[in-house]
């Protein structure tokens, strides 16, 4: 029996943490949001172009959540529609090491399963010899595609692959195949990366695009000049090198020490002018919150009957205003905090519905000292 079935909830909606679990992964409220990234992605689906987006808000206010949601196969089929491939979604964290490049490369690597994309692209009819001539006019990246992506012989196996672009083997098999050396250099990085998003949409036959999302941008601000501006080449060649299948959404958590006006102190006028849209993630209203609850609570990832309109239940609507009132504007992680903590110890303590004499019972505990 679970914890939450006095609820008829499958598991408490409101996570803290993301779930590893796809189907926990949804969209609840916000249907502004929702829209505004589901354009941007449609439109890269269906037209050639490579755009950058720059999300924005308060920490905890959604941004790596619609990263992850916005990376479901399921959801990005249906925006492919029956007319277009599927993107290929790849979300990684601002490397705050001291070579971001190369830690974006391999951040971006650790996320490839190349055997599958070699079958895949073979699957798609590609012809991949002149595919592979057609998306790079670097001999050494040419020479090492057609060598990870060889048709005709056996394949090399994923751990090599994977060796050689981390530069963690000596690559003796890649080297009996003319690969002459390893790669070095953030030119090297941003060379292999511009061509493999370039293959991978290749005539939209196995990919329609390559979405990147780069979360905690923000970080940016840590780095020293060099490395900053080491990033911003990288984001203006991957952009030139991938001129019309590439989608970068920049999530950006605004600070006390970032700010959307403080960018141009980090990147650089080539970069801002390739920025096409910001999206908002704003603090939420006391209607976007009862939305959001409401969906979350009857999402049918959550509720155990999901043809019953449960409405606000297990809490009476007097208690969700109570709440948004009594938080006022906060984000929404500091919501759901409160709201996963009322309900885990409702559930603990057996009550079927969570009323204004149990929430005054638990306030302190669940708004604490704000």
């Amino acid at each position: 029996m679970s914890t939450f079935d006095i609820f008829h909830l499958k598991t408490n909606p409101f996570r803290l943490t993301p779930s590893t679990d796809a189907n926990e992964l949804v969209w609840a409220g916000f249907p502004e949001i929702k829209r505004k990234i589901e354009q941007r992605i449609r439109r890269s689906i269906q037209i050639p172009n490579t755009s950058l987006i720059l999300n924005w808000g308060e920490y905890g206010s959604g941004k790596t959540h619609a990263a992850k949601y916005f990376s479901k196969e399921n959801v990005l089929k249906e925006l492919a529609g029956e007319d277009h491939a599927s993107p290929y979604s790849i979300t990684i964290c601002f490397p705050k090491s001291k070579d971001p490049v190369k830690d974006i490369f391999i951040q971006i690597v650790d996320r490839i399963n190349f055997t599958e994309l070699r079958t895949k692209l073979m699957n798609s009819e590609i012809d991949l010899p002149v595919a592979i001539q057609f998306v790079t006019d670097n001999l050494f990246i040419r020479n090492l595609f057609s060598t990870i992506f060889n048709k005709q012989e056996q394949p090399i196996e994923e751990f090599l692959v994977k060796g050689y672009l981390y530069g963690t083997s000596d690559a003796k098999e890649l080297l009996k195949k003319g690969v002459l050396r390893k790669l070095s250099t953030d030119t090297d990085y941003t060379e292999f990366l511009g061509a493999l998003f370039s293959l991978m949409t290749y005539e939209n036959k196995a990919y329609s695009c390559v979405i990147l999302w780069i979360d905690e941008f923000e970080d940016i601000s840590i780095l020293n000049s060099t490395n900053i501006s080491n990033v911003n080449n990288f984001i203006r060649t991957i952009i030139d090198k991938t001129p019309n299948n590439l989608l970068i959404f920049l999530n950006l958590t605004q600070s006390s020490m970032m700010d959307v006006q403080d960018l141009g102190e980090y990147l650089q006028e080539a970069v801002r002018s390739r920025i096409k849209d910001r999206i908002e993630l704003k603090m939420p209203d006391s209607d976007e919150l009862k939305l959001y609850i409401k969906e979350l609570l009857n999402h049918p990832a959550f509720r155990d009957d999901s043809m019953k309109a449960y409405g606000y239940e297990p809490f009476s609507e007097e208690v969700i205003d109570a709440i948004i009132a009594d938080l006022g504007i906060v984000s929404l992680r500091r919501y759901n905090e409160a709201f996963s903590l009322l309900l885990e110890n409702a559930a603990f303590d057996n009550k079927a519905v969570i009323d204004m004499d149990y929430y005054n019972g638990m306030k302190d505990e669940i708004i604490g000292w704000k």
